[in-house]
């Protein structure tokens, strides 16, 4: 029996991996062409291929070097016990970056939301449910996904629902949303993982159950909720969603990947503080705007369609 021709380039109990950005189609199934960065003009002739560049470069060289740069080698039982067999999710890289830099770090350590979570230091949960859009006649305000925008909850005066109805989404009298709150995209959005802030009086909403509510249970001891934005807004922890946010079907989906983010974590209290100051500063004197704008709201004699809360 013949031994069967292996390649120059395999390699035994390991996977290659091509993590090429495009593919020459975009996301209309059309021809993608190359956009010049600086002017923005697109090539009427030249197709943006990046996954075919990078095999014809390998299959000519045999090998990984400087002009492979999207691929690499992956270990086999690595890629089996992952059970996602998707390239951008094996991108070490992206996590390599966030590790070098806090490496040499003695005042943070990286922690994954995952084990932030088992060690009951935050607090994750999803949103709670989506009510139809003729339910939307009430005073109870419906946050979907694109309401959540630029550290802000936005609400939509006409996606409103009866208190009642809101009962039924909450399980019981209260939201079970707090002042502070971190809420993300976790669902059919390119904004999942840019986390916003719920202000204070705007607590008694229904959120849309595609998202993720984060919450600090370690306030007083080790970092409140201004810190953990400060952390989950860092550009290193940005990038971390791009390789754990999947396609399912056509929409983006985050799935239990989230818990695979690292973030740093101040080792003390009064560094945890010290560096997320500002945000602390921004978000308690915007609430204190927003509480003496809707006092003034209310006692004008004429009526406001302008919305808060």
């Amino acid at each position: 029996m013949n031994k069967i021709s292996q390649p120059k380039w395999f390699k035994d109990g390991k996977v290659l991996i091509i993590n090429a950005p495009t593919c020459g189609i975009n996301k209309d199934g059309n021809t993608q062409f190359q956009v010049d960065e600086k002017t923005g003009k697109r090539s009427e002739t030249d197709i943006d291929d990046k996954l075919k560049d990078s095999v014809c470069i390998f299959m000519e060289k045999q090998t990984i070097d400087v002009e492979c740069k999207y691929v690499s080698y992956l270990e086999e039982k690595v890629v089996l016990d992952s059970k996602v067999l998707v390239p951008q999710y094996h991108d070490k890289e992206i996590r390599q970056e966030i590790e070098n830099v806090f490496s040499d770090n003695t005042n943070f350590e990286l922690i994954s939301l995952g084990e932030l979570i088992e060690q009951k230091k935050i607090k994750c949960f999803k949103g709670h449910g989506s009510p139809s859009s003729d339910q939307r006649v009430g005073d109870i305000p419906y946050i979907k996904v694109s309401d959540i925008r630029a550290g802000q909850i936005n609400i939509n005066p006409t996606n409103k629902i009866p208190l009642e109805l809101a009962k039924k989404f909450w399980k019981g009298d209260e939201s079970g949303l707090k002042a502070y709150d971190l809420i993300s995209p976790e669902r059919a959005s390119k904004n999942i993982g840019e986390f916003s802030v719920l202000m204070p009086n705007q607590e008694r909403i229904v959120l849309t159950k595609e998202v993720i509510v984060l919450r600090s249970l370690v306030q007083e001891m080790e970092f409140d909720q201004f810190y953990l934005m400060w952390a989950m807004s860092l550009e290193l922890v940005r990038k971390q969603w791009n390789r754990v946010i999947l396609m399912q079907t056509n929409r983006e989906d985050v799935g239990e990947r989230y818990k695979e983010i690292l973030i740093p974590i101040a080792k003390k209290k009064e560094i945890a503080n010290s560096v997320s100051w500002y945000f602390r500063k921004y978000y308690l004197e915007q609430a204190e705007l927003r509480r003496a704008f809707q006092s003034n709201l209310d006692i004008d004699e004429f009526k406001h369609s302008f919305y808060l809360e």
